[in-house]
């Protein structure tokens, strides 16, 4: 086994990708997609500029996160109108009750939250994410199946800012950011003939 391990010219690469840190993005191609016969050197080597391009989105929002106690909707008596409630919602430190209209009130019975939900609502878009079940109501129901999920009653404040990081990669057909590849290319072409 004196052979050359195949892979031993992309552990450069790799090497500098991981000091850079795991969310970095990297894709290693052979050589024989480089010098296939299906589709040009310049082509193939666009295709895997464009795989290793990803663009860190950091997003900051307003959320409010609590855990229900209570949830009352009225409906009005005629039938027609719209509906209108109340929403209790509590941390460790605090209990706050919430007026609802129509759409808050169809999204959080399409998430089907109760009374004893830990859940998050996103200020700007009103979207509704149910955490689980809170760790104080676990005495209060028999019968639970496996994916029921128990956490915490969140501390503090009820309305929070939360930051999201989210990596969007780009693909050779779904890429948006235009950027000029064969720049690129050539810049790395001529840094390889120099080393």
């Amino acid at each position: 086994s004196s052979g050359i391990n195949a892979e031993w010219p992309l552990r450069p690469g790799m090497g500098m990708a991981q000091a850079l840190g795991s969310d970095t993005p990297f894709y290693g191609i052979a050589g024989s997609e480089v010098f296939s016969l299906e589709m040009s050197k310049t082509e193939s080597l666009t295709q895997a500029f464009r795989k290793s391009i990803g663009v860190r989105i950091k997003e900051e929002s307003e959320i409010i996160e609590g855990e229900v106690v209570e949830m009352q909707i009225d409906r009005p008596a005629t039938g027609t109108g719209q509906k209108v409630g109340k929403l209790t919602l509590k941390t460790t430190e605090m209990e706050t009750i919430y007026d609802l209209g129509a759409k808050m009130i169809e999204s959080l019975t399409k998430e089907k939250v109760q009374a004893g939900d830990v859940i998050t609502i996103d200020k700007a878009s009103g979207k509704i994410s149910k955490l689980g079940r809170s760790f104080t109501r676990a005495k209060d129901y028999d019968a639970m199946g496996p994916q029921t999920k128990f956490v915490q009653c969140p501390e503090g404040e009820l309305q929070k800012r939360k930051v999201g990081i989210y990596w969007v990669f780009c693909f050779p057909k779904e890429c948006t950011v235009n950027i000029s590849l064969s720049r690129i290319i050539s810049c790395i072409i001529l840094i390889i003939t120099i080393w």
